[in-house]
């Protein structure tokens, strides 16, 4: 695996297995180690397809450590198909955790000049991954990741050498069931990511600021949360975060009084900021994945406002533990925040118990751990079953 956003939910499920007593170990294939320049990233493009080192490391760390189980949550680049393939070899029951839309595009993210953009979903090979550089702004690049996708659905490796998927949301599922992977929908299961407890401060006694909590980036739908509170002066917005439009963001909004942007804050820093804020805004233009960062707010009891797009819809249950708005409309967000103040006036504070009630439900440790072990447990018996 190499090192990257899925470090956090990685981290956090084997210190959860470990707290159960199974004996767990991480493999790393880290990226950093690629070499660079032009030659570099030509190898790393081979190497993205098949990498026969890497598999030469899984197969000494299975002979060592004589694993029941493989669980893999990122291969590329460094890792590569190869040690699903290598896994595969020694009959040991292999899960693989998707995040992303990597195997459906280029750039992972179903996004393009921060639009959706789906032209390669039911295609074997992402040729307009390539056509429009979406890796890297590089067309080189953009072909190695296509060809590692593409290579491998045709070669099968996708369905035969994988016993089971694991996908953190409905909508990223129904996407991989629904593309040129061609899964058989038995090998996908639904595995939401979570959170450790952190306890939760009630609705009435939160303070007057709304709160938004990630990247400084345009997939973000910052200009989106921006505009809205353009038209809202007697709403205060706290926006933590560092990205590369910090500048030219605080350029533009960073003179209105009800705007505050506050920088990069540490983890228990921004939970503190998430129990005492009236709700998290999520305002993504682009589906996401499962994020933690509204994971973390339910944990608060914090309600979420959020674009109605991906896993967001699922997440959040308009009029129970947040609000939903039409993804990249200012109006409609303004409108939402509207509509939340309303129920603040009215004392009505049930937006705060079901966000918290979702979080016991859906995202805590024990759920996930239940989750994870009927996973485990149905691919173990069938394998001992052969």
């Amino acid at each position: 695996m190499s090192k990257g956003g899925e470090d956090t939910s990685v981290a956090a499920e084997m210190s959860l297995l470990g707290d159960h007593g199974h004996t767990t170990k991480i493999l790393f294939y880290d990226n950093a180690d690629m070499d660079t320049g032009l030659w570099g990233k030509m190898k790393a493009g081979i190497s993205a397809i098949y990498n026969a080192t890497s598999a030469r490391i899984l197969k000494e760390e299975i002979q060592s450590f004589q694993p029941d189980l493989i669980h893999i949550h990122n291969f590329f680049f460094q890792a590569s198909p190869a040690v699903i393939i290598e896994a595969k070899k020694h009959n040991i029951p292999v899960v693989v955790t998707i995040q992303n839309f990597r195997l459906l595009c280029t750039n992972a993210l179903l996004l393009r000049d921060n639009k959706i953009c789906e032209l390669c979903v039911n295609k074997t090979f992402a040729w307009y991954g390539i056509i429009y550089k979406c890796y890297n702004n590089s067309s080189l690049q953009s072909e190695a990741v296509a060809s590692m996708a593409g290579i491998h659905k045709i070669a099968g490796t996708w369905r035969r050498s994988v016993d089971q998927y694991i996908t953190p949301a409905e909508f990223i599922k129904s996407k991989l069931l629904n593309s040129s992977l061609k899964l058989n929908p038995g090998k996908v299961a639904i595995k939401r990511n979570f959170v450790q407890d952190v306890g939760e401060t009630p609705g009435h006694q939160r303070k007057n600021f709304f709160l938004f909590v990630g990247r400084l980036s345009m997939e973000k739908g910052l200009n989106v949360l921006l505009n809205s509170f353009l038209n809202l002066p007697d709403d205060e917005l706290l926006i933590v975060g560092d990205g590369p439009y910090r500048e030219s963001l605080i350029n533009d909004y960073g003179r209105l009084k009800n705007i505050h942007f506050v920088g990069k804050k540490d983890k228990d820093e921004v939970i503190s900021l998430m129990k005492e804020c009236k709700s998290l805004v999520f305002p993504s233009i682009w589906y996401e994945g499962l994020p933690l960062t509204i994971i973390e707010a339910f944990s608060t009891g914090t309600p979420v406002i959020a674009s109605k797009v991906g896993a967001m819809e699922e997440m959040v249950i308009h009029d129970r533990n947040g609000l939903l708005f039409e993804a990249g409309n200012a109006y409609r967000l303004q409108e939402a925040i509207g509509i939340f103040n309303a129920f603040i006036r009215n004392s009505n504070y049930s937006l705060y118990e079901g966000a918290r009630q979702s979080y016991l439900e859906n995202y805590h440790p024990d759920v996930c751990y239940k989750t994870t072990m009927t996973i485990y447990t149905r691919l173990l018996s069938f394998q001992n079953d052969k």
